[in-house]
């Protein structure tokens, strides 16, 4: 089974329960110049490596339904070669994001690939999830409104994407960082979330 563009778009800004009242509260709190040199030493600290690595538990709550869909699998982040994202359960499917474009691949072994310049949009989602790992506020300006929290161990920032194209597909994020990136918060373009808890991390500096 393929995935629907909209579900590859929320995936990629991702390359992600419902979000409550204190979660929400971080979108009060926009990064300020006060506040911004702590953010930053913190990020660079949290995205200090060359690949990560680990388990992914995926979990989308659709309270229309009064429904969860999960799913579970493994990731590779890899500042030179890009993102791996592979579903082992329920379904099997791999997804690739690099520069060069996004490759998927569905149970049945079937490939099909994106090219930046065949899909403007999936550029620009592979843009945004970039500068989501890159470690550097800067880079999350270009595509985001920024709005941050410190916490009793590392921070949430929440993230607003500034193209109307990309909100179309992602509302808005919300990542939970300590010593890692712990979770990540997706709510789509119609409102309904899709949580990511990153388990067993790993990162290497090499």
């Amino acid at each position: 089974m393929r995935m629907s563009c909209r579900n590859i778009g929320v995936l990629l800004l991702t390359v992600l329960l419902g979000i409550g009242s204190s979660m929400a509260d971080v979108f009060e709190r926009p990064l300020s110049a006060k506040n911004r040199p702590e953010l930053e030493k913190s990020l660079a600290k949290v995205m200090d490596y060359q690949v990560a690595s680990g388990d992914f538990k995926q979990t989308k709550s659709i309270q229309k339904l009064n429904r969860e869909f999960v799913s579970t699998g493994t990731f590779r982040i890899s500042k030179k070669a890009g993102i791996i994202w592979k579903t082992q359960k329920p379904v099997f499917s791999e997804l690739a994001i690099h520069n060069a474009g996004i490759v998927e691949r569905d149970t049945n072994g079937q490939i099909r690939t994106l090219l930046p310049k065949e899909n403007p949009i999936f550029a620009e989602v592979s843009n945004n999830i970039q500068s989501l790992f890159s470690g550097k506020v800067t880079e999350l300006e270009k595509n985001f409104k920024v709005f941050y929290e410190k916490k009793s161990c590392g921070f949430r920032i929440g993230l607003i994407p500034r193209e109307a194209m990309i909100r179309m597909l992602v509302d808005n994020v919300v990542m939970d960082a300590c010593k890692n990136v712990d979770r990540i918060v997706i709510t789509d373009g119609e409102k309904i979330p899709t949580t990511l808890d990153f388990l067993n991390y790993k990162v290497s500096k090499k």
